[in-house]
């Protein structure tokens, strides 16, 4: 009897996995038939959804949709820091941050950035900061990549206000080049290896993304 449940339960995980790949497939026809924020605003809300289990038991939201997009996106892209975003975001948090915010913007001086490897930007920016700092900006450092632009810039607006819009970096460069914005398609990318990355915990484990303890939580 264990056995045959074991069966089961496996047919019914793959039965899930199956009809996640046909809702995520779908989306490229709901982008093609011209609606294209909502193609969008699902999108980011499937990432959002793959990203909790994937960084389970963490219940931190945001930090956990970036770090799977960052970790199972297969994107390096996503996992860049924009200076900008860094001096932003900082400055939008308690008052003792917005003292790193104005350092990061004297290493980092606009209006054109270079979006930089994470490493990178702490070497450049730690002989600017005071003693004991850069642990506490490597914590955070994930609100500055391009994935939490994608949760901040959009997922946010996606599920909080109504829309969900590609979004282009203008006056942005990587390696002296233009870079591309984050629209529907670098986002379906992201959204299908986020699913694959669960699919094959699954089947490696016989568990559900890996351990059942994550749809029984």
């Amino acid at each position: 009897m264990d056995e045959e449940n074991e069966r089961a339960k496996r047919d019914f995980i793959n039965a899930f996995h199956d009809y996640a790949e046909e809702r995520i497939k779908f989306l490229q026809q709901l982008f093609s038939d011209g609606h294209q924020d909502e193609a969008m605003t699902l999108c980011l809300s499937y990432i959002d959804s793959f990203s909790q289990w994937l960084e389970w038991p963490s219940d931190k939201a945001g930090q956990n949709f970036v770090k799977a997009v960052v970790n199972f996106g297969k994107d390096s892209f996503m996992t860049l820091v924009h200076p900008l975003q860094a001096i932003r975001t900082f400055n939008r948090m308690k008052p003792c941050w917005k003292v790193i915010a104005t350092h990061i913007s004297g290493v980092f001086i606009g209006p054109y950035y270079e979006l930089i490897e994470g490493n990178e930007f702490m070497s450049r920016l730690s002989t600017h900061l005071p003693d004991g700092e850069r642990i506490k900006v490597e914590s955070e450092l994930w609100r500055t990549t391009v994935a939490g632009i994608a949760y901040f810039g959009m997922r946010n607006f996606a599920i909080h206000k109504f829309g969900a819009t590609p979004l282009t970096f203008s006056n942005t460069t990587y390696q002296g080049h233009p870079v591309s914005g984050l629209d529907f398609h670098r986002l379906y990318k992201v959204v299908s290896n986020l699913h694959s990355e669960l699919r094959h915990r699954s089947e490696t484990t016989g568990q559900w993304f890996g351990n059942d303890e994550i749809v029984d939580s």
